[in-house]
């Protein structure tokens, strides 16, 4: 990415946001146009402070900064859309915690990508707008698997190819399996949850209206895509003890 000298003006959501110093903090966002990176907020701890409310986590804003290598140095911000519900939610706040726990970890500072950006703020927006929280959390996953470039087989059977008789899905080659292929270590669903896995590996978060799925078949797929996200991309994350845990309750 360009560096540029000048003041910009860019929208972000803020990933996270910790003290620095005694009145500072050090705000970490996903920017549309320049990707993730940290700004330091001066003053931002005060009682006065007019940028605040746009540097907390969990925040679409707006900010003016000037953008360098390393640390950036924040201007002024406004925050656009402060997801308030999800702030008010324990549990909308633990899936919106784990969307951006993997931008936070898996994204490189100054590598912008629009796509990233989009997404974060779809699967935060459906979120925001009443959409299962278990549903988006499926979609989020399966664009997880496919940025960390290990997207499921679900055109045809992982083995064969052959796109009729599936049966079920391989946890160890990642995708569907045939009648044929099948073996004894591979999962088989019924019909439903076999359309409904192919639908949340395919379709955006726009298409989210079309998908029509029971609770039993999203409990499976739940396990299934936890299952991928744990052992095919590497990533620990944190935020899924406090989803699980809430699970249970």
């Amino acid at each position: 990415m360009t560096i540029k000298k000048e003041e910009v003006v860019c929208l972000g959501i803020v990933l996270k946001t910790q003290s620095y110093k005694e009145s500072d903090a050090l705000v970490t966002v996903y920017f549309k146009d320049y990707g993730k990176m940290t700004l330091i907020a001066r003053g931002v701890k005060k009682l006065k402070s007019k940028n605040a409310a746009a540097c907390q986590s969990l925040t679409l804003s707006e900010f003016t900064f000037i953008p360098r290598n390393g640390l950036s140095t924040l201007i002024k911000a406004s925050s656009v859309d402060f997801y308030r519900y999800l702030k008010e939610d324990i549990e909308l706040e633990a899936y919106a915690s784990y969307f951006m726990e993997f931008v936070l970890r898996n994204e490189e500072e100054n590598q912008p990508d629009l796509d990233v950006f989009n997404h974060l703020k779809e699967a935060l927006d459906a979120l925001n707008h009443g959409y299962p929280p278990q549903l988006v959390y499926l979609l989020y996953n399966a664009y997880i698997l496919k940025r960390c470039g290990v997207a499921l087989q679900v055109d045809g059977c992982v083995r064969c190819l052959r796109q009729d008789r599936i049966a079920g899905v391989s946890l160890e080659d990642g995708g569907f399996v045939c009648l044929d292929c099948l073996s004894l270590r591979d999962k088989q669903l019924d019909k439903k949850t076999l359309k409904a896995f192919r639908y949340i590996n395919k379709i955006s978060f726009k298409q989210i209206d079309q998908l029509k799925i029971s609770q039993e078949s999203i409990d499976q797929l739940i396990e299934i895509m936890d299952y991928y996200v744990d052992e095919m991309t590497g990533i620990l994350f944190k935020t899924k003890k406090m989803i699980k845990r809430l699970e249970k309750l």
